[in-house]
């Protein structure tokens, strides 16, 4: 910590702080939160007097500290497509932000999956840019600064949809803002970055992993570490800029390369939620389960999914399985739109409860029970369950012997049987178990379940066996 306060205190002196200026996060064109008190911040002179003047309210007054930064909360008023202005004055100097609407702000962060625009795809939805005028859909493409440093504010300003800058936007983050606007009838921002192919403990914050290594678990020597990238601290290149920030809730695409590098993701990524939650309060958190691909490990990729899947159980917290839409030759599935629209029709309604009689999760787990010679495997989220183009071979269960093996599986009734044959004393199941295991266990919307391993087997009790 001493090296990133020296940064900050270097930051602090070399740049143009003397002149009035706000964070880039608040620009002519952006979208703020609806209903809600909102920070906003900025730098000038220490001492200096700022007024910031919203056109829909009373003037607020504050004074620039001693660190040359200064800030106000504002209320906010329901969201809807009548445009407002903010006026930020100093003594000598003043900012106007034009255009700026009310309505809902996500943060979409991650790897490039999260950022892949619709210039990168040979056959471009001519249809989407024929009708791309949705001046109440908004985005913010932040561009990635050096890592391992203190950066004060972003690099990147607000966009509305047009032919003009549609080309550049995320297609994920379009996609998941057409579809809430839709429904809600008011204007829906988006904050896009991601940062290339950087492990997940480098978007912690240095204190957080420090404190995990501390408390890695020496009783399992053979897990893997959680490693500590000292030089590659995400979190003050990135999320450090966003720290007064009021976002609806936070998408999270990431993991692709991880089962080609060491660490217990499962913990990683726990870590990762409620740190952010700590940031930017108990906001939903969806993210997106990464794709089946040939992985040089058979079983590394499988690992990765389950990790994934078992965060679940987090409050709001939802995950997109994208087994069924993925390639497994390529990292970069060009499938973005029907993920962004998956998020969004989860978001509807987990958050916005809208849509409460869709079916807009997979089936996900919920136990497995032996009764006689059969098992049963039961899902939530599983109306009309069923398998697709008839495969059923993606279930094992092991015995005595401690090897898996493939079992016959029906479904009758929203749940999977299993029949166990000549597996007398089963001990675990596992489901979808391969790196490039695309299972098609579906519900009534087409959702595909998760890969699971090692699933205790109950009795009709439930009670394990």
């Amino acid at each position: 910590m001493k090296k990133l306060f020296i940064l900050a205190l270097l930051w602090v002196i070399i740049n143009p702080l003397y002149a009035l200026s706000v964070s880039n996060l608040f620009s002519s064109n952006m979208v703020l939160q609806q209903n809600t008190f909102v920070t906003i911040w900025g730098w000038g002179k220490t001492g200096e007097t700022i007024k910031v003047h919203p056109s829909w309210g009373d003037e607020l007054s504050t004074t620039v500290d001693q660190n040359s930064n200064w800030k106000v909360r504002i209320k906010t008023p329901p969201g809807g497509y009548r445009s407002y202005d903010i006026s930020i004055q100093s003594d000598t100097e003043s900012i106007e932000l034009r255009n700026v609407v009310m309505g809902e702000v996500w943060l979409a962060v991650g790897q490039t999956n999260i950022t892949s625009t619709f210039e990168e795809y040979v056959h471009k939805p001519k249809e989407v840019f024929e009708r791309a005028s949705y001046p109440n859909i908004r985005m913010m493409t932040v561009h990635p600064k050096e890592k391992g440093y203190v950066h004060e504010d972003i690099s990147g300003n607000w966009e509305l949809c047009s032919q003009a800058v549609l080309d550049k936007w995320s297609e994920l983050g379009y996609y998941f803002a057409l579809n809430i606007t839709e429904k809600l009838n008011v204007p829906i921002g988006v904050v896009v970055q991601d940062w290339g192919d950087e492990p997940i403990d480098s978007w912690h914050e240095e204190e957080i992993l420090e404190q995990e290594l501390a408390n890695q678990d020496k009783d399992h020597p053979e897990a893997q570490p959680f490693t500590f990238h000292q030089y590659d601290i995400h979190h003050h290149a990135l999320m450090y800029q966003y720290r007064d920030y009021k976002f609806t809730g936070i998408l999270w695409s990431h993991g692709k390369d991880q089962p080609n590098k060491k660490g217990d993701y499962k913990k990683q990524m726990n870590t990762l939620i409620h740190h952010m939650r700590q940031q930017f309060g108990k906001i939903p958190f969806y993210y997106v389960q990464i794709a089946p691909y040939k992985y040089k490990k058979m079983t590394h990729g499988a690992v990765v999914r389950d990790h994934q899947r078992q965060l679940l159980h987090i409050d709001k917290t939802a995950m997109v399985v994208t087994s069924d839409i993925s390639d497994i030759h390529d990292l970069h599935s060009k499938n973005k739109d029907e993920i962004g629209i998956r998020l969004a029709k989860i978001a509807l309604k987990k958050h916005y409860r809208v849509m409460e009689n869709e079916l807009v999760e997979s089936p996900q787990l919920t136990k497995v029970v032996k009764e006689g010679k059969k098992l049963f495997v039961y899902y939530e989220h599983s109306k009309g369950l069923h398998f697709e183009d008839g495969d059923q071979g993606d279930f094992e269960v092991s015995g005595e012997d401690h090897e898996f093996h493939i079992v016959k599986a029906k479904v009758h009734r929203g749940v999977v049987v299993l029949e166990l044959g000549k597996i007398k004393k089963p001990k675990f199941v596992r489901f979808g178990w391969n790196s490039r295991a695309v299972p098609l266990l579906v519900n009534d919307s087409g959702l595909p379940a998760s890969c699971f391993s090692k699933q205790e087997i109950l009795n009709k009790n439930n009670k394990a066996l």
